[in-house]
């Protein structure tokens, strides 16, 4: 029995050395300029998977351009051999690539493998300091004056939050603008240099990213997406009141290139899931306002999540004339 034993366990042996894991530094793709949600959410789990996996290292390769789709190019064409990983925003991959930028992508909405969501945001509607807006009412009044507005945003997720206010909100379509920036980070700093002739009085990006210049009083927050009230700023209203039903959120994944083999899979599931639900994360993410969903720390649960982002919204932006572009 003792050898039988032994036997057995000296079979296993070969396939436990066999298991995959990075032995290489991993690149990683991001769509966006420095300082998104995507890369924050994600240095700080790559941070606490190398506490297990110190062989785990990692290049960030920042690529934006139009919203994401020239990193999303570029990652169609990567060796699937995990040792490059890409990182997109849910709306803009999944929904709004589909629409402002479906002349420019090379790829469909699932032709990656998408392994699990890093994390969620609510997206906050910022004003300069400068601005006399201060509520979500005040802006819906503002957006129907007929004055010039602008609005940054920095991606799908924003556009669609600013295009379903304005549906809401009966906002003059002529006079009130969206202006599109490389990432979240220049559209919140846009924000803050409003002076009334430079910069833009507003901004929809993820409350994340906003969250330091929040802080610095260098813009003010005018109202929340989604459902949740933010306990880290309990005087801030949900945009629900004037525009029912903007549920929209920035949201965060992890993919591989298609072809991708299980067991490369399988490791980024098992150790990025692990680090999401850990102590430490939960710390990062309470300080951050950001929020995770169980139900999308799987392929499967994430390719839920994306039918029913695309079932929700695509018939909605579908509505926009894109000759106006």
């Amino acid at each position: 029995m003792f050898i039988r034993k032994i036997i057995l366990s000296l079979l296993v042996l070969p396939i436990a050395a066999l298991a995959w894991e990075p032995t290489k530094p991993v690149q990683v793709y991001i769509g966006n300029t420095p300082g998104a949600g995507n890369e924050m959410a994600f240095r700080k789990l790559a941070e606490i998977v190398q506490k297990k996996n110190p062989n785990f290292v990692y290049v960030v390769q920042n690529i934006p351009g139009a919203d994401s789709v020239i990193a999303n190019n570029k990652f169609l064409e990567a060796p699937n051999d995990g040792l490059t990983i890409n990182l997109p925003s849910h709306m803009s991959s999944y929904v709004t690539n589909d629409i402002w930028e479906k002349n420019l992508k090379k790829y469909n909405y699932d032709s990656f493998v998408d392994v699990l969501t890093m994390g969620k945001s609510p997206l906050v509607l910022v004003a300069s300091v400068k601005s006399g807006i201060n509520t979500p009412q005040e802006f819906v009044k503002y957006i129907q004056s007929g004055r010039s507005i602008n609005v940054a945003i920095g991606g799908g997720a924003h556009r669609t939050a600013f295009e379903y206010l304005m549906e809401k909100g009966r906002g003059n379509k002529d006079a009130v603008k969206s202006i599109k920036f490389n990432g979240p980070m220049p559209a919140v700093q846009s924000v803050a240099q409003w002076d009334g002739k430079t910069g833009t009085e507003f901004g929809i990006m993820p409350i994340a990213v906003a969250k330091p210049l929040i802080d610095a009083g260098k813009v003010k927050p005018i109202g929340f997406t989604g459902t949740r009230k933010m306990t880290q700023y309990p005087n801030v209203p949900l945009l629900n009141t004037v525009a029912p039903g903007i549920n929209v959120y920035a949201a965060w994944s992890i993919q591989l290139p298609p072809g991708t083999s299980k067991d490369i899979v399988e490791w980024y599931q098992r150790e990025f899931s692990a680090a999401v639900r850990s102590v430490e994360y939960k710390e990062y993410t309470d300080a951050n306002v950001i929020f995770y969903a169980e139900d999308e720390l799987t392929p499967a649960g994430l390719k839920k999540h994306m039918d029913e982002l695309r079932a929700a919204f695509i018939p909605v932006l579908s509505k926009i004339d894109l000759s106006k572009e």
